[in-house]
């Protein structure tokens, strides 16, 4: 089973910081898949470091860095690897790249979609279960200007572009094929016709089983597109947004998410089948807790303003999604 999660972008305001208490009620989940993979939006920073915003990109956006102890939380929560190629990839530069990569060698997360070197951006083949598996990460813009080498960040160019790595991984052994994308268009609860032709014309170039989506910051639907099993978007998993008066991310949906949990079976033939079974979970707005929804409704015993939170989250994530667990 593999599990992949949306996006992280936390920050705080002392010198350490410690994200168990609100990834505790999430990590039973997490613990059980064989293979369970995150997407690190921001930039982390070194040991000390003073995590949060470093003013604005030259687009417009903001360059955000996110705590160092994010990467052993994530760990210690059952997370294997994250993808890391998003528009806040080249926030804070060569340096953010390499801090990023450090923190979660450190905590022994592996990691695809930038690189400190070319050899590093190379596909990596993993081996869960006796399966080799490949999991390809892109970014379809920047917030920053990008650096001359091109190999740092992964950018989703072209549909040809990415089946060119796709059919890499093949050729070094990849029996199974998992694509991270992250997507320019916000807070849209379907996908844009461009992000729906870019993964229609990809999916037909190249054999992948398994596309996941970041950046709209809400949920959207899971289909199957020419096979091959396509969530849209999975929203946030731990992130600040979803405050009253926080600009366009203060819609509450900003604070709902999808664990795309996927079963892999060996048919006959040795191609692989993908079963989804949608997890919805939720960001508790005030101690930020991560919580997977049906399981936190069926405790007779929970407080009633969670149960009422919880089960908003829920019915909102439900009215996009066809089937959540």
């Amino acid at each position: 089973q593999v599990l992949l999660a949306g996006r992280l972008g936390a920050a705080g305001t002392g010198a350490t910081y410690d994200f168990g208490p609100v990834l505790s009620e999430i990590a039973p989940v997490l613990r059980w898949a064989d293979l369970a993979i995150c997407h690190m939006e921001t930039p982390l920073g070194v040991p000390g470091q003073q995590p949060g915003g470093y003013g604005s990109s030259p687009f417009g956006g903001r360059r955000i860095l996110a705590p160092y102890e994010m990467a052993s939380a994530l760990e210690a929560s059952g997370f294997d690897r994250c993808s890391t190629a998003s528009n806040h990839s080249y926030d804070l530069g060569k340096n953010g790249i390499g801090s990023t990569l450090a923190a979660l060698d450190d905590a022994g997360i592996t990691h695809a979609g930038t690189a400190r070197t070319p050899l590093e951006a190379d596909p990596a083949i993993l081996t869960i279960n006796g399966v080799h598996v490949a999991h390809l990460s892109y970014t379809e813009y920047s917030n920053t200007v990008l650096p001359t080498e091109s190999w740092m960040v992964n950018i989703s160019e072209s549909p040809e572009r990415v089946a060119r790595d796709v059919r890499s991984a093949r050729g070094l052994g990849a029996e199974i094929v998992i694509v991270s994308l992250h997507l320019k268009q916000e807070m849209q609860y379907q996908p844009a016709p461009a992000d729906r032709l870019f993964v229609t014309d990809l999916t037909d170039l190249a054999d992948i089983d398994l596309v996941v989506q970041h950046g709209p910051h809400v949920v959207q639907p899971v289909e199957i597109v020419n096979g091959t099993v396509v969530y849209w978007s999975l929203g946030n998993f731990l992130s600040g947004m979803g405050f009253p008066r926080s600009g366009k991310y203060s819609d509450h949906h900003t604070l709902d998410g999808l664990l795309a949990t996927v079963r892999f079976t060996e048919k006959a033939s040795g191609t692989f089948d993908a079963e989804p079974f949608t997890v919805a979970i939720c960001n508790e707005l005030l101690p930020r807790t991560v919580r997977a929804a049906v399981p936190t409704l069926a405790d007779p015993g929970l407080n009633p303003a969670l149960r009422r939170e919880t089960q908003a989250c829920l019915d909102r994530t439900i009215a996009v999604v066809d089937a959540v667990n």
